[in-house]
């Protein structure tokens, strides 16, 4: 499989300077990248990650088999408890979710009994969100779950490693933070 995508990666490399006409000049390689090697899919950054989050979430559907709920419905459920009133676009910057799709999030959770949606003190129009009984029993048996998700996910690594790890993963997603469709914010829910 690995040759066929480095096959394909060539051809498609020569099929885009064709492409791209007898004017354009070439772009320069990013730093770090040999144009000259073949491209590993295997060993890119962002393949990495997107497989690491597939097993992520694998092994969330797995340890909250029971609980029904899935990594963003988690997230969303903490944040509603750390800022009890914050409304669907304070929630959205806070668990780095984008607009359109926390609706649909919050609405799930309303209509499982985990959160309530109660009208803004501040203004009317917009609807404070609150973790319910029922919300906070869920939290109060998926959190130590979530725990051991984290574990059984870095159990390869030495403690040391798992520390770097967790500090290179933290450096990477704040300093690409605003490159994403949906940046995390933590300010300013009061103001919404």
């Amino acid at each position: 499989m690995r040759a066929k995508l480095k096959a394909h990666a060539d051809t498609g490399h020569r099929r885009g300077a064709a492409w791209r006409g007898a004017r354009a000049s070439p772009r320069p390689a990013p730093a770090g990248l040999d144009q000259d090697q073949p491209f590993d899919l295997y060993k890119t950054p962002g393949h990495l990650i997107r497989r690491l989050h597939q097993i992520v979430v694998s092994l969330c559907y797995e340890g909250w088999g029971d609980l029904d709920i899935s990594p963003v419905q988690y997230g969303a459920l903490m944040a509603i408890r750390a800022f009890p009133g914050i409304d669907q676009r304070g929630l959205s910057r806070a668990i780095a979710i984008d607009r359109s799709s926390i609706g649909t999030v919050s609405g799930q959770l309303e209509r499982r009994g985990l959160i309530e949606r109660r009208a803004g003190t501040r203004d009317k129009r917009n609807k404070e969100l609150f973790l319910s009984e029922e919300g906070a029993a869920v939290l109060r048996r998926a959190h130590p779950i979530a725990w051991q998700i984290q574990d059984r996910l870095l159990q390869p690594l030495s403690p040391r490693e798992r520390k770097e790890f967790v500090r290179l993963l933290t450096k990477l997603v704040e300093c690409n933070n605003a490159l994403s469709r949906a940046p995390l914010d933590l300010t300013g829910f009061e103001a919404d």
